[in-house]
């Protein structure tokens, strides 16, 4: 029988930490390897003038604004919130927040269409809606009363103000989809990632709308890992939409749909 020894023992972690990180670039430069800087350039010079020539107010205003509907998208303070074309891409954003079944966190009710998918999956315990604005608060109110098949629960406000009601560890499943409400926000979808970790549990799901085409840019990635997801953790699959040629927000035929494990 050979001692296992301390020496031993170091030797062991260190070759397993050499082979994690291995593991971690490749699956890091395989990621990256679908948004190229020339899509990144396109996407950033299509977004940009669109949330400058609308300009930002400040976020409490968010919350009192109308909501105008038209039967096929939603305006807030003259910003494209959401539109139906998205029904496709809502539906894998659903399916990637709802696979664990349990508890679910939507963040933004928008139009309702995640929602109603969330609605059609099997196994969810709990579904907790985060919407910050007072009119489409009360669209979800009503999906609660009327259409939601699972226990559901609307928790009014901004996400920064109401997020601390839901627990730590406690979720299985993350949707995040908040309209950006400043400059900081636009093509910056990591910026919720470090708290979907805190509230996850472990082996729980955090998907997101994501400005990207093909893949992550690299600046995305390392944001994500920063907030604790393991690169090997992280993936997407590509998503075919069709927005209209008037669409303010989106002009590509294909988006990703993150797909984050704890």
């Amino acid at each position: 029988m050979r001692m296992v020894t301390n020496d031993d023992t170091s030797a062991d972690v260190d070759q397993a930490t050499r082979v994690l990180v291995a593991e971690n670039e490749v699956n890091r430069d395989l990621i990256l390897e679908g948004m190229s800087e020339a899509e990144t350039r396109r996407v950033r010079d299509e977004l940009i003038p669109v949330y400058d020539e609308i300009g930002f107010h400040a976020r409490q205003a968010w919350k009192s604004a109308p909501a105008v509907y038209d039967g096929h998208s939603l305006k807030i303070l003259g910003h494209p919130v959401m539109e139906d074309w998205e029904d496709p891409y809502m539906a894998a954003l659903a399916a990637v927040a709802a696979s664990n079944g349990g508890q679910v966190l939507e963040v933004g009710f928008g139009l309702g269409i995640s929602a109603g998918y969330i609605a059609q999956s099997p196994g969810i315990t709990r579904h907790i809606i985060i919407e910050a604005n007072a009119d489409v608060a009360e669209r979800a109110r009503q999906f609660r009363d009327g259409i939601a098949t699972h226990p559901t629960e609307v928790l009014e406000g901004l996400w920064e103000e109401v997020i601390d009601e839901v627990p730590d560890g406690s979720l299985d499943g993350i949707l995040f989809d908040a309209y950006p409400l400043d400059q900081s926000e636009v093509m910056n979808q990591a910026h919720f990632a470090a708290t979907a970790y805190r509230k996850l549990r472990p082996g729980g799901r955090f998907t997101y709308f994501s400005d990207e085409i093909s893949g992550f840019r690299a600046e995305h990635f390392d944001a994500l890992v920063a907030a604790g997801f393991a690169p090997g953790n992280i993936d997407f699959e590509i998503v075919n939409v069709t927005p209209p040629e008037d669409c303010q927000y989106w002009k590509s035929d294909t988006i990703i749909a993150p797909i984050l494990t704890k």
